[in-house]
């Protein structure tokens, strides 16, 4: 397929200029595939990598299906993660930063997980004791009878006249004072 800008005259002297290191720089077709390997670099990583952008075209991609795998969430399998990857457990927090700004061998012994740990059971071993030597007394409840129509919606004994009840409450004691007071409905009983 032949050029269009190339067949038609060009609008200013800078797009036929253009055109003209277009062609001279791009090629016809061009190769973005991945160079080969260079000599004695092993097979299986060009499978490994082969493999992987297959999986790409196919929509799969290596680090959204890592974050998204419930596996992968457990926290227990750090160690078992850092052993497959070869990465020291002394080494995890290494930088590139020079040491003045970020240590990670500078914590002290109490800013690690295991001493956290202890003194998290610590806390809790003293909060467990604290329960044991304050027994509490049960509290007994006693019902205060058959709720009426003073003592519903409140404390026993505390009126509750000048208090609205809820919308529903004024429609269904509505619909009462009318059944009782309707002379139609007493003719029909």
């Amino acid at each position: 397929m032949a050029n269009p800008s190339a067949d038609s005259a060009p609008s200013s002297p800078y797009t036929s200029h253009r055109t003209t290191i277009r062609n001279l720089t791009l090629p016809t077709k061009p190769n973005l595939d991945i160079p080969p390997s260079p000599p004695g670099s092993p097979t299986d990583a060009e499978q490994k990598f082969a493999h992987f952008l297959e999986l790409k075209r196919q929509g799969v991609h290596f680090n959204a299906k890592l974050a998204s795998s419930s596996a992968l969430k457990n926290p227990s399998l750090l160690p078992k993660l850092m052993i497959s990857a070869g990465v020291d457990e002394s080494k995890q927090y290494a930088s590139t930063l020079p040491s003045e700004l970020w240590n990670p061998l500078g914590f002290p012994k109490w800013a690690y997980k295991e001493e956290l740990g202890k003194s998290q059971q610590d806390v809790m071993s003293q909060k467990e004791e604290d329960r044991g030597q304050r027994q509490r007394e049960n509290i007994d409840f006693v019902s205060a009878g058959i709720p009426t129509q003073s003592n519903r919606g409140g404390t026993p004994g505390v009126s509750t006249k000048g208090i609205r009840g809820s919308a529903a409450e004024r429609v269904m004691a509505g619909l009462d004072r009318e059944k009782k007071s309707s002379p139609q409905l007493r003719k029909r009983d």
